[in-house]
């Protein structure tokens, strides 16, 4: 009886050793570590096609954002976005939407390549700072953007309009418009805020050299309050008056703020959304 019951440890122990010389991989990370190895924003640094460079458009880049199961990409054009869910190492996309601007030909099929390798159920494998997103032949390798280009500062720079959107993600029922120049503001030293809405152009009123009326803002965490009103002479841009309130609507009363790299983000008390990009 003992000699039978050793032998079976024996044919169980064997059984064990054999499962756990299978080659087949193990997943100690499971989806939910998976996803929170992905949460960045990365910015490519190279775009391969069955083993060959595949260049972007001169000036362009591919901004790709993954966060609490949203995806959102940006090369330069219109804003795309989606939610996604994890199948081991492949990137499922649901719905991918995608603002209006309107860009010249190269960008518009630039952006709709991206849109089909997002679409195209592609592998992500994040290894430190760095991210392969494959899609067949294609291959394209990211950085974290914290590492390749640090968050710019709030005041000094020239952020120009890229986007609204209705609600607090700026990448939930995002839209453009279309303008020959877009809005922008800076954010003064001297604790005011110049810019053009798309229409008019604003600043501050000045005596004896200092300036002493206009939009005034002041920085209180991640709250921005404007106070006063813009010095500007008003024209009539009938065709600019929702861009233009939609703009306005960011810079009034108390608005909340955030900037990743060269992007801001203004929402304004109503719930409206404005998104700017550096420019200098």
């Amino acid at each position: 009886m003992r000699y039978a019951l050793a032998l079976l440890a024996l044919v169980v122990v064997a059984t064990v050793s054999a499962c756990g010389d299978d080659d087949a991989p193990v997943d100690t990370v499971g989806p939910a570590g998976r996803t929170a190895a992905l949460a960045a924003e990365y910015l490519s640094i190279e775009v391969t096609e069955a083993g060959a460079p595949r260049p972007l458009v001169e000036g362009t880049v591919i901004s790709l954002r993954i966060d609490d199961g949203r995806v959102g990409a940006s090369l330069g054009c219109n804003q795309l976005g989606a939610r996604y869910e994890l199948d081991g190492d492949r990137l499922l996309v649901e719905e991918l939407s995608t603002t209006e601007m309107g860009c010249d030909p190269e960008r518009h099929a630039q952006d709709e390549w991206f849109a089909g390798v997002l679409q195209a159920e592609p592998t992500v494998v994040v290894d430190g700072d760095t991210m392969v997103l494959t899609s067949g032949e294609t291959v394209v390798r990211f950085v974290d953007r914290e590492v390749a280009e640090p968050d710019r500062e709030l005041v000094g720079a020239t952020w120009e309009v890229d986007g609204f959107a209705d609600g607090q993600d700026p990448d939930d029922a995002a839209m453009s418009m279309a303008v020959e120049q877009p809005g922008i503001v800076r954010f003064e030293e001297s604790g005011f805020v110049t810019g053009d809405d798309g229409c008019n152009g604003f600043g501050f009123g000045e005596t004896d050299g200092e300036a002493t009326e206009g939009l005034r803002y002041e920085v209180d965490g991640d709250e921005v309050v404007f106070t006063g009103a813009p010095v500007r002479e008003l024209q009539a841009c009938p065709d600019l008056e929702e861009y233009a309130d939609r703009f306005w609507a960011a810079l009034t009363g108390t608005a909340t703020w955030s900037i990743d790299a060269d992007r801001l983000v203004l929402v304004g008390e109503d719930g409206r959304v404005v998104t700017f990009r550096a420019t200098d």
